[in-house]
């Protein structure tokens, strides 16, 4: 890669980018192409295109370049490629001695399965909070509760528990059983988070601290980031006043990465916190159906770490 492409902003978009020559062959290629298109052993710049696209795919993408480079008019595609769905927009640039050149953008599909997915976990926790609420509230209910009082609880006790059990069941439905698949940036995942929660929280003390260059881990960023969110609203509730929380993530393993993982470290108030050492009950239901695994450990020194665990995306 040229110090120039090294240097491109292209470069850091999670979306796969790559720039034809009027002959229809690759001049750029951002990281995230290469990733998801490239050979591991091969540079893409130089070869053409059809090298570089297997299957149906390839033929795809000569057709919309052929119509590209011919008319000088975007074309948008479909295709799949390492068990993924794209859809993609191939648009005219301008290249030497006034011929057309070509810009490829990709987008990953959603699957419905994978909507779906997402939606029921979005609907279970305010479920799950609601069940938690209300059986806080009826150990509160003292003597002076009237007999109408305790049954319209004890009424919505059993209702919330049912749909907590048919959430379940729809979850076990919608995944067929398995945990669910897809891949994503995590490093823009908790930046995003970490952004939404200094807005949220005002005055938030809030630190981030990760390498530049985190490898994309199996899951759905969107099931990813409502469990950090849910975890970091927790731990900036219950954290001693005036003190600061640290988001850290980093690889491990080494330079065959095993997996990535996210810790969020805080020093809890004794007087606002949970009974529980144990990660938030929705924050590790989610972790589990992304294929991930949270924990809890404290330490009299270094405070309260709570590690989010993810497992990486296969190629």
């Amino acid at each position: 890669m040229s110090a120039a492409e090294e240097n491109s902003l292209l470069g850091y978009l999670n979306t796969p980018i790559m720039v034809g020559d009027p002959d229809g062959n690759i001049v750029y290629a951002n990281q995230s192409f290469r990733e998801r298109f490239g050979s591991s052993v091969e540079d893409p710049v130089g070869m053409p295109l059809a090298a570089v696209f297997g299957g149906g795919a390839r033929e795809v993408v000569l057709k919309a370049t052929a119509e590209v480079l011919q008319r000088g008019q975007a074309a948008r595609l479909q295709l799949r490629e390492g068990g993924y769905g794209y859809t993609g927009l191939a648009s005219p640039i301008e290249a030497e001695d006034d011929r057309v050149g070509v810009v490829m953008v990709m987008l990953e599909e959603q699957s419905n399965e994978e909507y779906l997915t997402a939606l029921t976990d979005e609907i279970s926790d305010p479920i799950a909070d609601a069940l938690r609420s209300l059986q806080s509230l009826s150990g509160l209910m003292n003597a002076d509760a009237t007999q109408d009082q305790q049954a319209l609880i004890d009424r919505s006790l059993r209702s919330l528990e049912s749909a907590k059990k048919w959430m379940t069941e729809l979850q076990v439905a919608v995944r067929g059983g398995k945990p669910q698949q897809g891949r994503f940036d995590v490093s823009a995942s908790i930046q995003r988070v970490a952004e939404r929660a200094q807005k949220d929280v005002a005055g938030a003390d809030l630190a981030v601290l990760m390498p530049p260059n985190l490898p994309r881990v199996a899951g759905r960023s969107v099931v990813f980031e409502r469990v950090l969110t849910q975890l970091l609203r927790e731990r900036m509730q219950e954290t001693a006043k005036g003190k600061p929380i640290t988001l850290l993530a980093r690889a491990l393993g080494g330079e065959q990465s095993r997996g990535v993982l996210v810790s969020v470290v805080d020093i809890p108030d004794a007087d606002r916190r949970t009974s529980s050492g144990h990660p938030p009950e929705a924050v590790q239901h989610g972790m589990t159906s992304i294929g991930g695994e949270s924990i809890c450990v404290e330490d009299s020194i270094a405070g309260r770490v709570t590690s989010l665990r993810l497992a990486i995306a296969s190629n």
